[in-house]
């Protein structure tokens, strides 16, 4: 029997573990680049090892050069599914997936997939609540809208980023400018130039994240958490803790009704989905979205809450399609098989970091289930501002709740000057 293959488009972030995941169904991968080199925010962690073939475009390509580029790559050879790793390889995905007759959710609605105020108008368009907004490149247009939709605050941001770069709550003139001067003409971590950017009414509620994966139209959510966020010096605010809900939770159906028209409004048919969603007195409406699998998440502590997690689904829709459709029809909604927390470490210093000499005592907690994300020895703790500067995550998993809410509060007495050894220590 001749080896299955697949691509991977940009295997970074999460999307890393995939080949590992798809060579358990005995299918090779394929890495597509979307760049001719890998974002700095990714390359510690880039194993070209992990591939049977690296395809690599030429430093000076344009967008449909590189299309064709890896059409012509990838037609001689039998790929049976082409998938985004990270959110830099959602539209080459699409594209490539599109033009080789693979599952795919096409390229009608591709740029919204990304591009967050394209986003917001497809919801629109569809009858799908969706944030209200404003795109420009100057702080002027921003108060001048703030002023005339009578905003105590609004939400500036770039109109494609990840891991909440340059998310910033304004509720001053002052705030607007420094915001877009901070965002528009900046190249972000995944080497996009940001020529505008995004304004936003601030919605005020419970925020969630929800994970999906769709097969021929056909979408199953495969968890929800609570995201709750606090105020730090220099950002917005920071993610500082995830709670897994139950599927039988009221609020799990309501998020899972939303979610299911803003994918039809987004045209995701096929592959994972993970959104951010806010509810407040009106209901439901989505805050941010990836067509790809969640960053940042640990597969083990997952799996042990869930007997599953979003990579394992959604390798398996891939791998084993049938066998995937006829599992989650009988599943129904997920069920929690522990409680579970994911706690962002959050810290107001900075240094050279030598080692971890409080992981030790993190790990005795009863409900310790996996570290992940940890600044790596020699590289530079900073003080935390987003998701890509938090020192590290925790989760915790746990049959006992009271154990749980304990281990929590142990875990965030713990100075993180206690967690890591710091040389050239900085006070923020």
């Amino acid at each position: 029997m001749n080896k299955r293959h697949c691509a991977i488009v940009d295997a970074y972030s999460t999307g890393r573990y995939l080949p590992e995941e798809f060579s358990r169904y005995g299918i090779g991968t394929v890495h597509v680049m979307s760049a001719a080199q890998v974002p700095p925010i990714f390359r510690s962690h880039f194993d070209a090892a992990s591939y049977d073939e690296l395809i690599r475009p030429n430093e000076h390509m344009s967008e449909e050069e590189i299309v064709e580029y890896h059409l012509a790559a990838l037609r001689c050879r039998e790929m049976e599914f082409i998938i985004a790793g990270c959110e830099s390889g959602v539209e080459l995905a699409d594209s490539l997936s599109e033009r080789l007759g693979l599952p795919s959710n096409g390229t009608s609605r591709s740029a919204a997939r990304r591009d967050k105020s394209r986003l917001s108008e497809a919801l629109s368009a569809a009858g799908v609540r969706s944030i209200r907004q404003v795109v420009s490149d100057n702080a002027e247009d921003f108060t001048s809208w703030k002023g005339q939709g009578n905003f105590d605050e609004i939400v500036i941001k770039p109109l494609n980023s990840t891991g909440t770069e340059d998310v910033f709550f304004c509720s001053t003139d002052a705030d607007v400018h420094r915001a877009t001067s901070a965002i528009v003409g900046k190249t972000n971590r995944v080497g996009a130039l940001n020529h505008f950017a995004l304004g936003q009414e601030k919605i005020r509620g419970q925020q969630y994240t929800v994970n999906a994966v769709s097969i021929d139209g056909e979408s199953f959510v495969t968890e929800v958490w609570t995201y709750d966020t606090i105020p730090v010096k220099g950002a917005a605010s920071v993610c500082s803790l995830e709670r897994l809900l139950d599927g039988k939770d009221p609020v799990v159906e309501q998020l899972s009704n939303y979610l299911m028209r803003a994918l039809q409004a987004l045209e995701i048919v096929n592959g994972p989905a993970h959104a951010e969603i806010i509810v407040d007195e009106t209901g439901p409406v989505l805050v941010d979205f990836g067509a790809r699998l969640q960053g940042t998440m640990s597969r083990k502590a997952r799996t042990m809450a869930l007997g599953h997690n979003h990579m394992t689904l959604t390798a398996r829709r891939y791998a084993d399609p049938a066998g995937f459709v006829g599992y989650m029809r009988q599943r129904g909604p997920y069920s929690r098989r522990a409680h579970a927390l994911c706690v962002s470490l959050i810290s107001d210093i900075g240094g050279l970091v030598n080692g971890y000499p409080g992981l030790e005592a993190i790990r005795k907690l009863p409900s310790f289930a996996d570290a992940i994300a940890f600044v790596p020895v020699g590289q530079n703790l900073v003080p935390t501002t987003d998701l890509a500067s938090t020192p590290g995550i925790v989760y915790l998993v746990h049959n006992d709740l009271t154990q749980l809410e304990g281990d929590y509060r142990k875990l965030r007495a713990i100075r993180m000057d206690q967690v890591f050894d710091l040389a050239n220590v900085d006070q923020n």
